[in-house]
């Protein structure tokens, strides 16, 4: 599908720094970030890119969420502050789209065809494997051990609460959406929401209850 957009803005708090941007067909006319907390740092990179731009919030036609994986905090601020942006700009109903961040990764990395990896949960990573198609992959979550042996030429997101085990500097990709040639790459990563929610493709796990009689 084509889509005619005109103040399209970009959403990413998967990482530190934070990065919001408004893209071109082919790059970005503005793109800003800050490794303030999620909230002071996207409302500054928003009233950055609006300024650079010289455009107003109520022409914005269309957003773009990053929906993870990262920082499930950082997710869900930024979730918040996208829904306000479609709310306060209501009337005209702009478009939600949102993309995943290692998808986004399959375009920094040396070649498209890179098996990707971002940490999950304690002990677990996502893989992210692509197909014969450009833009579609599979994501698995495997147990940390097994995916770094099995594919250890992948190339991996920042692990930026640094619990996982050591990867080669050389593997590691630095997450700069100014480095994607805009619309053009963007749209074919990124799929139409009505809900804009981060990425939890996994529940948590609690252990459960057992209740004990104590004092016996």
């Amino acid at each position: 599908m084509v889509y005619n957009l005109k103040l399209p803005v970009v959403v990413d708090a998967s990482t530190v720094p934070v990065q919001i941007g408004i893209p071109s067909p082919s790059g970005w006319q503005s793109i800003a970030s800050s490794k303030e907390q999620a909230l002071e740092g996207l409302f500054s990179s928003f009233e950055k890119v609006l300024a650079d731009t010289k455009m107003d919030l109520s022409k914005i036609d269309s957003i773009f969420f990053c929906e993870g994986p990262g920082s499930t905090l950082g997710l869900r601020i930024a979730a918040a502050f996208v829904r306000t942006i479609l709310w306060s700009n209501s009337n005209n109903s702009p478009l939600s789209f949102y993309y995943n961040a290692l998808d986004l990764a399959s375009y920094l990395a040396p070649s498209k065809h890179c098996i990707i990896q971002a940490p999950f949960r304690m002990g677990l990573r996502f893989v992210r494997k692509p197909t014969l198609g450009d833009e579609e992959s599979i994501k698995d979550i495997l147990p940390e051990d097994e995916a770094i042996e099995n594919y250890p030429e992948s190339f991996h997101l920042p692990d930026m609460r640094k619990r996982c085990r050591p990867i080669p500097a050389e593997q590691i990709l630095s997450y700069d959406i100014s480095k994607i040639n805009g619309l053009k790459e963007l749209l074919p990563i990124s799929r139409i929401c009505k809900k804009i929610l981060p990425y939890n493709p996994k529940a948590p796990e609690f252990k459960k209850w057992n209740p004990q009689t104590f004092g016996k």
